[in-house]
């Protein structure tokens, strides 16, 4: 059975803020293990400011929140955009880790775990979609092309697995729509926070109609819809998020 690898491999002991910012004298050498501790550390402080600004304003910050030099900082992210696609990369691997470890299960799987598995990574969570934003807003040349290569392969590789293994439990599903149905579930997710759920879209939000939900009803709503017509199965009797009328509301 094939596994999902790690982004994320065994945390070596922290290195104390002395010997990050160098200390007295020449610094030692760093091994793979440390190198890969302060590279998690990085990432901690700066999804912690995220979560906290929805921004991430400078380097700086984020260098200071892990104790560590805005120097040191760069030799592992050399401009924000990398540091938002690490992030945006480790909450995916997060989310295809539990999907795929649950579809390799022999237990029928159905469209309430996956909506279970969504609401908890992605719907609910305060920065998953917020990052995904960010990332598909950067502009032409952002990235290196070893950094956009890795990132590329890493998600193909998920969805190729994740895809595969919805195709096992949803017999309706053809060869090769399993990773179409979860690029295009992921496409309903983001397209609807960038209308109705981001705080920063301003006086340009789509109108809200009577009757209409918070995004995370509207998504799951629109997500009922959709896997109801591609995979087949009766996951309309599964939605049980409750769409109400202002008027009812009130």
């Amino acid at each position: 059975m094939s596994q999902i690898k790690q982004t994320r491999g065994p945390r070596a002991a922290a290195i104390p803020r002395s010997a990050a910012r160098g200390g007295r004298g020449r610094a030692r050498a760093l091994d793979g293990d440390e190198k890969e501790a302060r590279r998690q550390d990085i990432l901690d402080a700066a999804d912690k400011l995220f979560a906290e600004r929805q921004d991430l304003a400078n380097m700086a910050d984020v260098a200071e929140a892990a104790g560590l030099a805005k120097g040191t900082v760069y030799l592992y992210f050399q401009s924000k955009e990398e540091l938002y696609l690490a992030l945006h990369l480790r909450h995916a691997e997060r989310f295809f880790t539990q999907l795929i470890a649950r579809l390799n299960r022999k237990q029928a799987f159905d469209f309430s775990e996956m909506q279970s598995l969504a609401n908890e990574h992605i719907l609910d969570a305060p920065t998953y979609l917020p990052l995904g934003a960010r990332c598909i807003g950067f502009s032409a040349g952002a990235l290196r092309p070893a950094v956009s290569a890795h990132f590329q392969e890493r998600l193909s590789e998920w969805l190729k697995e994740g895809g595969d293994g919805l195709e096992r439990h949803f017999p309706k599903l053809a060869r090769g729509e399993g990773a179409r149905l979860l690029k295009h579930s992921y496409a309903i997710m983001i397209g609807l926070y960038n209308l109705i759920g981001s705080e920063h879209n301003g006086d340009l939000k789509c109108p809200r109609f009577e009757g209409q939900g918070s995004f995370q009803e509207e998504a799951s709503l629109a997500l009922t819809r959709y896997w109801a017509y591609v995979a087949g199965n009766d996951v309309a009797a599964s939605h049980r998020t409750p769409i109400h009328s202002d008027n009812e509301a009130k």
